[in-house]
């Protein structure tokens, strides 16, 4: 169980005992009603745990960077070098444009 099922199971006990310092009907009304939400949100979020997948591993892309102070980890062996990033063209260099596709040409995904 999570700690937010039990914040909410907390919350909804709250309310219970709240009810019994008040003597109008409606106040009291609102106070049940309110219990009641609490105890079906913690049960929609024990519900929603169960049928959670279990999550996944970490991969490199998601994990922090190093702190400024430690050297970079070098990539696994097994992993194929990346290419080298290419450097711009000089300026006095136009960029290549690429041609439109011909209305006749197949295009695949």
């Amino acid at each position: 169980m999570t700690e937010l099922v039990e914040r909410y199971r907390r919350n909804a006990e709250k309310c219970l005992q709240l009810v019994e310092n008040f003597n109008d009907p409606d106040a009291k009304r609102s106070l049940l009603a309110m219990a009641n939400a609490w105890l079906t949100l913690a049960a929609l979020r024990e519900k929603t745990i169960k049928a959670a997948p279990a999550p996944e591993p970490t991969s490199p892309i998601n994990e922090p960077p190093p702190p400024p102070d430690q050297p970079p980890t070098p990539p696994p062996i097994d992993e194929p070098p990346q290419p080298p990033i290419k450097e711009p063209p000089p300026a006095n260099e136009q960029p290549h444009r690429l041609n439109a596709a011909k209305p006749d040409d197949s295009m695949q995904c």
